[in-house]
């Protein structure tokens, strides 16, 4: 867990770790950054990014790009997909605001990161004007001014599909158009929350009908051949998030609006994929998709 004190006055640092004490003095050092040890400049960049979240201001966010590129070179994607989280939680209990996660949107480079902060973002944006989904709007919009950083919007989609709320889905449609790379195709149609949403079902499905590129066909049918056995429930569901989710009631952060069996949501699926399979050459692996799904109890 990173400290979670925005200040230490001189009559409370009794009794506080030498690492967090040397870690607060070094905040404001920028110099000293590239000296840190990992945990170290960990709890720098949670005191950072979360002052911004509170106090933020345009004129700070070259110094935040600063510590976030010294973060990329000297923390592990893991610690710093950790510390996201950690600050993600700080936001939920009403510490920081949101801002506080967007220096992972300005400087990551990872995937991983860069979607579970996409979606933590959209979760936790207030919503503007009463639009109830100004989080995600906010992120595809950010995303229409990221061309040329196909790993930002990578991250970005990948983000705001794994939310898995239908509404979402006109946002979303047919963006794979937007990837050049095979590769980045690839982990489009491989993200996996563990949950299978329509959201997400639907986005692969219209996907599939529209694309002639063997190697998507190929990616699609293997996400979603693998779904019913990595999913925590072995259901498709149809939800609908609160947004922003620390307003909601406790418990109706997402409400289920319906589910399928995967087998029962094959049935729906068979029109669609039949006229699919017969037109695709052998090896059929669009005809496992219905085969997989079908066999699901």
């Amino acid at each position: 867990m990173f400290w979670k004190k925005r200040s230490f006055p001189q009559s409370k640092t009794k009794g506080v770790p030498p690492h967090v004490l040397r870690a607060l003095e070094a905040a404001d050092q920028p110099d000293s950054w590239e000296t840190l040890d990992e945990g170290a400049l960990g709890l720098v960049a949670f005191l950072k990014f979360t002052r911004y979240g509170n106090s933020p201001a345009i004129a700070d966010q070259p110094v935040i790009r600063r510590l976030y590129s010294v973060l990329l070179k000297r923390m592990s994607e893991e610690r710093r997909l950790h510390l996201e989280q950690s600050i993600c939680q700080y936001a939920i209990e009403g510490e920081t605001g949101v801002l506080a996660i967007l220096p992972f949107l300005l400087g990551e480079t990872a995937l991983s990161v860069l979607s579970t902060a996409s979606l933590d973002y959209a979760m936790l944006m207030p919503r503007e004007k009463g639009d109830p989904l100004s989080g995600p709007n906010f992120l595809m919009n950010r995303y229409e001014q990221s061309k040329g950083n196909d790993t930002l919007r990578l991250g970005i989609l990948t983000g705001v599909i794994l939310l898995g709320d239908e509404r979402l889905l006109p946002l979303v449609l047919g963006r794979w158009r937007d990837l050049d790379s095979s590769e980045d195709r690839r982990r489009l149609a491989a993200a996996f929350s563990g949950y299978v949403s329509t959201l997400q079902v639907e986005f692969l499905m219209d996907w599939l009908e529209n694309t002639s590129e063997e190697s998507d066909v190929g990616a699609i049918a293997g996400a979603m051949v693998g779904m019913p056995r990595s999913a925590h429930a072995k259901f498709v569901v149809r939800l609908q998030r609160y947004f922003p989710a620390t307003e909601a009631k406790p418990g109706q952060e997402i409400k289920p609006l319906e589910q399928w069996t995967f087998a029962e949501y094959a049935e729906k699926l068979r029109p669609r994929l039949r006229p699919l399979i017969a037109n695709e050459e052998p090896p059929k692996v669009i005809e496992t998709i219905l085969d997989t799904w079908t066999a699901t109890d």
